[in-house]
């Protein structure tokens, strides 16, 4: 029988907060202690990148794979989350995750080499997986009226900003102080006090209805996705399809999702319902919070090398600087809800992408000394269209998906979320890389002075060549090299937000449904 003719008789009633909390109020501020632990774990660690590269001896390219594992072990590993809070108890795997979760950071401080701290990472992520999930579920849990889950939705939603707003500036300032190490470590009293208040503010025993797990799709999926981002994160490294490595990775990406869209169209539970797809707002949905996060994630990645490594500015400036692109994120989350219901969705997705290029632009210009203001104003309008976007995406996403596919929807808008992130990490930070040499090349081709050292006829090649003057050219070329391949990287970013604006076109109107649920606002 089809979840849409089940009768309001056979439905679970759902649980009142006594049944849950010992002390809702108690629970409340560990479900959000949770929660920031995972979000600001997140972003905190960008701003120490360049600091870990030269401790882990990694290049550029290698040391973001510290942030894309994280992303990906956490995106992959969230769909399991309902069938394991219905085995094993909410309580118990909300735990376990934070357990699990805090001394994977321990080990990340510890971590001696990019392996070791890649491994540690990645079970950082899938141990973070079930944080926001199990939250969201137990807040829902936690309302008895409407407004009563709103309000705690948009509780939630300010926790799950803690990451943007605070993640920067307390990395800066902890890697300023002590080492970047204790970015890691200081979770350890946090994680800790997150444990013993939920040991004591929530009750055991409680389980989430889920559904069976297709173990075949979710293994399909997981090892195509796998294999798309070590293809994507190796290709620069390894000179992309002249290597036999990156050409398996790409046919195993091919062949296992092969595999999972014959598993789709052929199971009579698929891991991912084929009719999702053929919900042109879902798909739409997808593709802006594909963008959206993708613009996000990459921007804050490329800023800190750029301003530490190449302009000179110091970690806690670093920090501190970015701070502005999550207030702006926070000022848009909060405005959008208030306009979907004044204002046509279409209207907002433009004012969001507007926002969103014009706080992106500004970087394709930059110089080495460019005034802090400049790193600073921007992107405060590029979080701020950020934000309406990621409300959007979840607005029109779930506007015509029946509630019994709301869990199924939110796994794969979750999926399309982080992989919008690591693919978009991935793709800048080669192009940074590539044109870096290209534009070094280019640019000491270019330099008459330096060529009349080194050509075999000049009448100075007999002369002693400066060492110092030579390294100092070398120092300038490779500056202004890296400036330009930056600029490269915001201009791909900054043609990226207008495909949200096109993505416009295709939203239709929900349908009125005074049966539908709500829809699920993703952070």
């Amino acid at each position: 029988m089809s979840a849409g003719t089940a009768t309001d008789a056979s439905a679970p009633k759902p649980a009142g907060a006594d049944e849950i909390a010992h002390y809702r109020g108690g629970l409340i501020f560990c479900l959000m202690l949770a929660v920031s632990l995972h979000t600001i774990d997140a972003t905190i660690v960008n701003v120490a990148l360049p600091k870990m590269q030269g401790t882990l001896q990694a290049t550029f390219d290698q040391i973001t794979w510290v942030v894309t594992t994280y992303i990906m072990a956490s995106v992959v590993l969230t769909p399991l989350v309902g069938w394991a809070a219905s085995r094993f108890g909410v309580k118990r795997l909300l735990t376990l995750s934070i357990i699990m979760f805090t001394l994977s950071s321990v080990l990340c401080g510890m971590a001696v080499t990019l392996e070791a701290m890649l491994g540690a990472r990645l079970l950082q992520g899938a141990s973070g997986a079930p944080l926001i999930p199990l939250a969201i579920a137990t807040l829902n849990r936690l309302s008895s009226t409407p407004l009563e889950r709103a309000r705690l939705m948009a509780l939630f939603g300010m926790g799950t900003m803690a990451g943007p707003v605070l993640g920067p500036s307390l990395g800066g300032y902890i890697t300023e102080i002590s080492t970047w190490r204790w970015v890691f470590f200081i979770n350890l009293p946090v994680g800790a006090l997150a444990v013993i208040g939920l040991t004591i503010t929530m009750r055991a025993g409680n389980r989430i209805p889920g559904h069976k797990l297709n173990l075949f799709g979710f293994l399909t999926l997981a090892l195509a996705v796998g294999a798309l981002q070590l293809g994507l994160d190796r290709g620069e490294s390894e000179d992309w399809f002249d290597s036999s490595e990156i050409i398996a990775y790409a046919l195993i990406a091919i062949a296992a999702f092969w595999m999972f869209m014959v598993n789709s169209r052929t199971s009579e539970r698929p891991f991912i319902p084929g009719v999702l797809f053929r919900d042109s707002n879902f798909v739409v949905g997808m593709v802006l919070v594909l963008i959206a996060a993708g613009n996000m994630t990459a921007s804050v990645v490329l800023q800190p090398p750029l301003m530490q490594q190449v302009m000179g500015y110091p970690v806690l400036d670093t920090g501190l600087l970015l701070i502005w692109r999550g207030l702006g994120m926070m000022a848009g989350m909060m405005i959008a809800p208030r306009l979907v219901t004044r204002f046509d969705p279409r209207l907002l997705l433009l004012i969001g992408s507007a926002g969103m290029a014009a706080g992106i632009a500004p970087f394709a210009f930059l110089t080495a000394d460019t005034p802090a203001m400049v790193l600073a104003v921007p992107p405060i309008f590029h979080g701020f269209g950020i934000g309406i976007l990621f409300v959007m995406a979840s607005t029109i996403a779930y506007a015509t998906i029946p509630p019994h596919l709301q869990v199924e929807a939110s796994s794969m808008f979750s999926l399309i979320r982080g992989l919008g992130q690591a693919v978009c990490i991935s793709l800048t930070v080669a192009l940074v890389t590539r044109y870096t040499q290209i534009n070094h090349s280019e640019l000491v081709e270019r330099l008459t002075p330096l060529r009349q050292f080194v050509a075999p006829n000049s009448p100075v090649a007999q002369q002693s060549l400066s060492v110092d003057k030579l390294a100092m050219a070398n120092l300038v070329v490779s500056r202004e090299a890296a400036m330009i391949a930056y600029s490269n990287g915001y201009i791909a970013l900054f043609c990226a937000s207008f495909i949200a604006a096109l993505a416009a076109i295709w939203v239709k109107p929900a349908r009125k449904n005074a049966n539908a649920a709500p829809a699920p606002m993703d952070h």
